[in-house]
């Protein structure tokens, strides 16, 4: 199974997205990568980006939130919180 075409930016969220969970479950970086190519094919980020982001995952220095502007805040549960966004 591989992902269609995507825009670049939206595959990449969602592999972090992937290498966050597996990380958390433990799963070594040349499986998380391995495991990924089997679904995303060409547009799967490299071995060395999974092993960087795996690290960063594990010393707690990136998430989800600490993507660009450009990506849509998922942590924001109140209309008072986006107010204080936008």
């Amino acid at each position: 199974m591989h992902i269609e075409t995507e825009e670049f930016s939206d595959v990449r969220f969602k592999q972090r997205a992937v290498i966050e969970f597996l990380t958390a479950e433990k799963v070594p970086p040349i499986e998380i990568h391995r495991r990924m190519q089997a679904v995303y094919g060409d547009q799967c980020v490299n071995a060395s980006t999974v092993r960087r982001w795996v690290t960063r995952f594990k010393d707690g220095q990136l998430g989800q939130a600490d993507l660009s502007d450009k990506t849509p805040r998922t942590d924001l549960k109140t209309s008072a919180a986006l107010a204080e966004v936008y």
